[in-house]
């Protein structure tokens, strides 16, 4: 096994974003000319002021989308029969591998276009200013949900990666279907548990209302432990998994 050297993760880092410089570029306009417009409007409405809860939901579809689209286009090269023994003779380890991409489309994604909106936000703020009617303030970058959001692309990313590595076709399908399948089932854990915990019956459909506060429990984390469970299972575990899937495929 080679030792670990920064180096190599910095040259992967700059590696991928040579490849994507095109895709990036073109989505970073997209985006950023969809928040310019999306601040315009929502400083001519009737407040002339940009809300926090105007920003974090134009912002949210963006990031979410974006960072999804770009994770899978990191591992594009390993699923191309044509060029991928050329990603495998690249003088770097697999966890090297798997921590440059993770870096790149997470920790530097996060911070990069949450920089990128707030500069395309406040720059229309700053144009709109200009009229009699219209303050110049701050854009409301940093909000509660805006580290709701980060917290969740966080953790949650790395399931991302992980079917990035192992799917080679459809693959954001594939790993949304799984995605959509484990939150169903994890919900029914809960639904059960709740339905033991108050008493009610498991007819789903009854106006009990214990079955109406178990669907209520059902929704919520009971304790610590839950987010606990979901930072360690959908952060460290998937980032393991996705190493040990690319092993896998080295060998192969």
């Amino acid at each position: 096994m080679q030792e670990f050297n920064g180096k190599r993760i910095v040259g992967l880092i700059y590696r991928n974003i040579v490849l994507q410089k095109g895709a990036i570029i073109t989505a970073l306009l997209v985006a950023g000319g969809l928040i310019f417009i999306g601040s315009l409007l929502s400083m001519r409405g009737g407040d002339h002021l940009v809300e926090p809860n105007e920003f974090i939901v134009m912002f949210s579809i963006l990031f979410l989308t974006l960072g999804l689209l770009f994770t899978f286009s990191i591992f594009k090269e390993l699923h191309n029969n044509k060029v991928n023994h050329f990603y495998f003779l690249l003088p770097t380890s697999a966890y090297e591998r798997i921590i440059a991409s993770w870096l790149i489309s997470n920790v530097i994604y996060i911070v990069v276009f949450t920089f990128f909106a707030f500069i395309v936000g406040q720059l229309a703020i700053v144009i709109c200013s200009v009229f009699p009617s219209t303050n110049l303030h701050v854009l409301p970058v940093f909000s509660e949900a805006y580290w709701n959001l980060v917290k969740f692309y966080f953790f949650a990313q790395p399931a991302f990666l992980l079917g990035a590595v192992t799917f080679s076709k459809n693959r954001i399908g594939k790993t949304l279907l799984v995605a959509l399948i484990t939150v169903f089932c994890v919900f029914m854990y809960n639904l059960i548990l709740c339905f033991s915990f108050t008493g009610g019956a498991f007819d789903v459909f009854t106006s009990d209302p214990f079955s109406t506060d178990a669907f209520s429990l059902a929704k919520e984390d009971l304790s610590g432990l839950g987010a606990l469970l979901f930072s360690i299972v959908l952060g460290p575990m998937m980032l393991l998994a996705a190493y040990f899937k690319l092993t896998e495929k080295e060998v192969r």
